[in-house]
């Protein structure tokens, strides 16, 4: 249901996930392995009759790879030129359970049986910490009772005190090692809404999810698997 107040999730996409041609370079810049996603999701029981979505899917990597080991993969993003080329890709290995839904965390409608399993990766930071929330009440009501939700995103972990200190190490360290410019590095902390982990901990708490591993990994960066008991 549309409402005049909700965000509109496509005006915070960031840019270059809305422009054909820097979607085209994404997996190239962000290389990306699956494998060890699809063993986690595994570990946590997933089986050929499961269905999973994917929040924020991007190029479509993981509901391709993941795709072989379940029944349905709903591919979920805000980003037409995104889908665009899952599309390509799901043409061309003549995949037949995984679908694309122009959609965001707050506007996917979960059609179907629930889902076992709800993925994201690299996502969830695009949206403010209230619609975080919003978002995460979602893909809990996408979930069966007992389904999985596994997490991944830009997380900070490092001590308040030393923000700006952590940050500004992190920056340098990446115009170093990675292909972004520096103004896509800054745009990161200046545009998108990365929070630290002890905040995004109580979101998937209080929303009603049980968190069962948590890691976080370099101070930017966090992985969780959680638990949806759904609602008595």
């Amino acid at each position: 249901m549309e409402r005049g107040w909700t965000i509109d999730e496509k005006q915070h996409a960031g840019s270059e996930h809305l422009d054909s041609g820097e979607v085209s370079r994404v997996d190239e810049k962000m290389p990306f392995d699956p494998s060890g996603e699809i063993d986690v999701l595994r570990e946590f029981g997933l089986s050929h009759e499961d269905t999973v979505v994917d929040f924020g899917t991007g190029t479509g990597v993981s509901p391709l790879a993941v795709a072989r080991h379940c029944d349905r993969v709903v591919a979920v993003d805000v980003s037409e030129p995104m889908l665009e080329l899952v599309d390509e890709r799901i043409d061309a290995k003549d995949v037949e359970n995984v679908e694309t839904v122009h959609d965001g965390f707050l506007s996917y409608d979960h059609r179907g049986d629930p889902a076992s399993f709800a993925v994201s990766k690299d996502a969830l930071h695009h949206l403010p910490d209230f619609w975080k929330v919003e978002a995460l009440k979602n893909v809990g009501n996408t979930l069966e009772a007992g389904g999985i939700f596994r997490l991944r995103d830009f997380v900070f972990s490092f001590d308040p005190d030393d923000s700006v200190h952590d940050i500004e190490a992190w920056l340098e360290e990446k115009k170093r090692t990675t292909e972004f410019t520096d103004e896509a590095l800054y745009v990161h902390f200046r545009e998108e809404y990365s929070t630290y982990g002890f905040v995004l901990e109580a979101m998937l708490e209080r929303v009603g999810f049980d968190i069962l591993e948590s890691t976080y990994d370099g101070e930017f960066y966090a992985e969780y698997v959680c638990e949806w008991p759904g609602h008595s």
